[in-house]
């Protein structure tokens, strides 16, 4: 009886156990199902969030620039090449790389070509011509510009030679007077590529040489591009027929702030006034300084 008793007692300890063993692994199979259908309060939070759009430079500048239509009007197209990623940005009120005159933006080329001429001749500026050039930028002096072509290059046709050489295939020189010399922007940012970036057409220390004088424009024409840092270099032009009454305002130059830099190029025509002219390219060239830098 004793042993009948003990042979009871066990199986009924197995029964247990097993009755035991399954409740436990049922809730432990129940609560993963739970955890895997109920995503985290953080995953719904990152799902729900919704992302913040980010503006391309163009966009900003097709708002700004549009908004200035309205309120300077006139033709003009902006160009910008951004130094550190090498991405372009462009924004016209006009066509599409329409043709404009140059002003005195053209003098940057005559720099150039002058020094380039002189290094294949294998000479120096003369005291002379460093003079005539340190006046054509700094105070856009017409007739140091103009001594320098007729008497260090040979008339104002040899400008067409640094065009046709940078393959500015939209640049023509004037005759008749440089400063209504033809371009677009497009053809200007391959100027200002050269003059910035590792050149074959003129060596760096040429390039140094007329970077500096660009630093040192002066005070009643450091407008335009100057508005984009306290760190620029840049050429400006303004020109009116005296009949029409209406500019042509243009900029050329590099803004940097810290180690990001960038080119621009303005044209514009049909300004009322040269201060409108002004104006439109200073807001355009703050808008991208605020973007790019």
């Amino acid at each position: 009886m004793k042993k009948l008793i003990k042979i009871l007692l066990i199986l009924l300890g197995v029964v247990l156990l097993v009755t035991l063993g399954f409740w436990v692994f049922n809730s432990m199979t129940s609560e993963q199902e739970e955890v895997k259908e109920m995503p985290s309060s953080s995953s719904q939070e990152i799902t729900e969030r919704p992302q913040k759009e980010e503006k391309n430079l163009e966009d900003e500048l097709k708002e700004k620039g549009d908004q200035l239509a309205e309120e300077y009007p006139n033709s003009l197209e902006y160009r910008v090449y951004d130094l550190d990623t090498e991405k372009t940005y462009s924004y016209t009120n006009d066509e599409e790389d329409k043709i404009y005159e140059t002003a005195s933006i053209v003098k940057v080329a005559v720099a150039m070509l002058l020094f380039h001429e002189k290094e294949a001749a294998q000479e120096e500026l003369t005291d002379e011509e460093a003079q005539r050039m340190s006046d054509m930028i700094l105070s856009s002096d017409n007739e140091a510009t103009t001594a320098l072509l007729n008497e260090s290059l040979g008339g104002f046709e040899s400008l067409q030679m640094i065009f046709d050489d940078l393959d500015m295939n939209d640049t023509t020189v004037n005759l008749g007077n440089w400063g209504n010399s033809t371009t677009t922007a497009k053809d200007q940012m391959k100027l200002l590529k050269e003059l910035y970036l590792p050149s074959e057409y003129i060596t760096e220390e040429a390039q140094d040489y007329i970077i500096d004088l660009m630093t040192q424009i002066d005070d009643d024409q450091s407008w335009g591009v100057y508005a984009g840092s306290d760190d620029v270099s840049f050429k400006n032009g303004w020109l009116t027929d005296g009949v029409s009454g209406v500019w042509i305002v243009t900029s050329i130059g590099k803004v940097t702030q810290g180690d990001k830099s960038y080119l621009a190029v303005a044209l514009s025509d049909e300004n009322e006034t040269e201060e409108a002219g002004r104006q439109v390219i200073e807001e355009l060239v703050q808008v991208t300084s605020e973007y790019l830098l």
